[in-house]
C-alpha cells in the first residue's frame, strides 16, 4: 500500500524538476570539455608514443651501421667534366621543364576555377 502511495506520488509530479536554468547546459559543456580532454590526451600519447618508436628505430640504426656494418658513407664524389654540347642541352632541359611547370600551373588554376561552387 506504501509502494502505491508512492508510486502515484511520483506519477502525479508533471516532470518539473527542481533543477535550474541552465543546469542542462552547463552539464553539457562539462561533458564535451572532458570529452575534448580526453581526446586531447590520446592524441598526445599517441604522438609520445610514435616519437619514441621514431627515436628507437634511428638509434638502433646508427648503432647498426656504426658497430656492424663496415660501410663508408663519404663518398668520393667524381670528377665531371662538361663539353660545350651538354652546356646547350642543359639549356634546353631547363626550358621543357619551365614550359611542363606554366602547363601544370595553368592546368591548376582552371581546375580550381572548375570546381568552385558558382553562386
Amino acid at each position: 500500500m506504501d509502494q502505491d502511495k508512492a508510486l502515484k506520488k511520483i506519477l502525479d509530479t508533471d516532470g518539473k524538476s527542481n533543477l535550474s536554468d541552465g543546469f542542462e547546459d552547463l552539464l553539457m559543456k562539462k561533458i564535451m570539455l572532458e570529452a575534448k580532454k580526453k581526446k586531447n590526451r590520446s592524441t598526445l600519447s599517441i604522438f609520445s608514443l610514435v616519437t619514441a618508436v621514431s627515436l628507437v628505430m634511428i638509434t638502433g640504426t646508427i648503432l647498426l651501421f656504426r658497430n656492424y656494418l663496415s660501410v663508408r658513407i663519404s663518398l668520393p664524389v667524381p670528377n665531371v667534366q662538361l663539353s660545350a654540347d651538354a652546356g646547350c642541352l642543359f639549356g634546353f632541359y631547363f626550358y621543357v621543364a619551365f614550359l611542363v611547370l606554366i602547363l601544370l600551373g595553368i592546368d591548376h588554376y582552371f581546375r580550381n576555377l572548375k570546381q568552385k561552387p558558382r553562386n
